[in-house]
């Protein structure tokens, strides 16, 4: 989580309502309605008020983000979860989060950020259920991917997840990134997968775009009334990139979380059907 910062997420909780009005707008869902399609639910499949889950700050590495876990608290509660953030921090927060009886447990370091379901023993990934919300985002502008050419800028771990979940999709993929070999690497792990060296030409060139990708991409690159559902941060598009795209969906944490914090209760549903 290190590339967010104090400023990304100091906001998040007074513009829930804001976010939620925008995604109803330009992709007919609420944030809990797009996590569930994302991780492939519907969404009264499960009760989320029966989930209890707690935020428990880490302070190794970088230390802890200001107002990170009171926004993922939040984020939790706007989609009907009971959620709290514990008052200790690391192995304590998380014996508290258990004594508690927390059903599912967050935690973020530098390199991790996960929702653990203790009843079921699973992880649900922060890089995974970005890919798979942002993916279900982009669909939503535009009704289905089957068959759209679709860019994937950005090669790291939420880019190369992207690749392969559009292609299950039926989606046509290409990915491109700055460092050319990433993205050859994701086209080596997965055929139909078309890696472009030019970034710049391959933003150009497509109309639906999923940017995870913390570099910045220039508004002259961007297609008339393209779609892109970007996760990347920074955010850096202006406000020409807004007037000349069709729909742009971004934020720095809430579908994300909203994506893990569903996906994580669902492993209890599904846990529960066999």
């Amino acid at each position: 989580m290190t590339r967010l910062t104090n400023n990304d997420v100091k906001d998040i909780s007074d513009n829930l309502g804001e976010l939620e009005k925008f995604l109803l707008e330009k992709t007919g869902r609420t944030i809990k309605k797009l996590a569930c399609e994302a991780v492939g639910m519907w969404e009264y499949a499960i009760d989320v008020k029966e989930y209890t889950v707690a935020v428990v700050p880490v302070t190794t590495g970088e230390g802890v983000i200001s107002r990170f876990s009171e926004s993922v608290r939040d984020i939790c509660k706007w989609i009907g979860f009971e959620a709290f953030v514990t008052d200790s921090a690391d192995i304590s927060g998380f014996r508290e989060a258990t004594e508690r009886m927390a059903d599912i447990i967050f935690m973020a370091d530098d390199e991790e950020f996960v929702a653990y379901n203790l009843k079921a023993r699973k992880c649900a990934n922060n890089s995974m259920s970005t890919a798979k919300a942002y993916i279900a985002a982009l669909a939503a502008s535009t009704d289905l991917l089957v068959r759209k050419d679709v860019l994937v800028v950005g090669a790291g771990r939420v880019g190369s997840r992207m690749a392969k979940l559009l292609i299950a999709k039926g989606a046509n993929v290409s990915i491109t990134d700055i460092d050319h070999e990433k993205s050859l690497q994701v086209q080596r792990d997965n055929p139909r997968v078309k890696a472009i060296e030019d970034v710049g030409e391959a933003i150009r060139s497509h109309k639906y775009v999923l940017n995870a990708s913390p570099g910045h991409i220039d508004t002259c690159n961007i297609m008339e009334g393209a779609h892109i559902s970007s996760p990347g941060v920074p955010h850096t598009f202006d406000d020409e990139a807004y007037e000349k795209a069709e729909v742009i969906i971004h934020d720095p944490l809430v579908i994300g979380v909203a994506a893990m914090a569903m996906e994580s209760a669902y492993f209890s549903y599904l846990g529960c059907r066999k």
